[in-house]
């Protein structure tokens, strides 16, 4: 398998800042959708964007709660 480098894309990933807790868990909690881009919350889970998707139209569906697994 090869390995996919793409050092350009630090400063996305690096922290300008220390932030405390879940991304998950703060940016819903904060209730700022249109800043945090939360297309979508259900009653289990919600749907954000990513800010730098690999691929054009890409979101994330989370659930509310931490989970050790899946199912």
């Amino acid at each position: 398998m090869e390995i996919l480098w793409a050092p350009w894309r630090m400063a996305y990933i690096a922290p300008k800042t220390e932030q405390k807790g879940c991304i998950f868990c703060t940016q819903p909690a904060a209730h700022r959708d249109e800043e945090y881009h939360i297309l979508y919350r259900g009653e289990r889970c919600f749907i954000m964007l990513n800010l730098y998707p690999y691929n054009n139209g890409h979101f994330m569906i989370a659930p509310y709660n931490h989970t050790e697994t899946i199912e």
